[in-house]
């Protein structure tokens, strides 16, 4: 008696709670049944997007390396620079080599930067060097020549030397 009861309720349950399930009337994906002005009409129509999905980024092709630069010089006033070296003992190196190539001292490095400028001012008729690094170039001579002039009382002082390190594109 159990077994059949549960055979006649269960599909009787079935039918009445399912009263409002809609099927999806066979439309490919992306799309829904039916038009707005007739719901009843056996199309299909895309599903309405309320936003545009926004671009994905875009993939870099490279990197930017940044380069150093050095001065170097003696104690008698001879210099050696050396700029768009991709380390700072490669820069360093370069510039010491540069300067010894000039002078009969001993060479030293003075300065070493990375992605930056440098300004080196000089006194006229000898004296004390100043050397300035950073940004903007601009600001930078005058602060040497500044500096400069600061040191060596009573002398006029001039950019002798004056660069910005570049940084280099590297693609993928």
């Amino acid at each position: 008696m159990m077994k059949h009861l549960i055979r006649w309720i269960f599909p009787i349950l079935v039918a009445l709670l399912s009263e409002n399930a809609l099927a999806e009337q066979g439309c490919p994906p992306g799309m829904i049944p039916g038009a707005a002005w007739n719901p009843s009409m056996a199309t299909c129509v895309p599903i309405p997007q309320d936003q545009q999905q926004p671009a994905p980024p875009p993939r870099p092709s490279g990197k930017w390396l940044k380069t150093w630069g050095a001065v170097a010089g003696d104690d008698v006033g001879q210099f050696g620079v050396s700029t768009g070296k991709l380390s700072k003992a490669d820069a360093e190196k370069d510039a010491v080599e540069k300067c010894q190539n000039a002078s009969s001292h001993q060479c030293r490095v003075i300065n070493a930067y990375e992605n930056q400028c440098v300004a080196v001012a000089t006194p006229t008729g000898g004296g004390v060097a100043s050397i300035d690094s950073g940004y903007p170039l601009e600001e930078l001579t005058h602060k040497a020549v500044a500096r400069c002039q600061k040191n060596n009382p009573g002398k006029e002082c001039t950019v002798g030397y004056s660069n910005c390190t570049k940084q280099i594109f590297q693609k993928f």
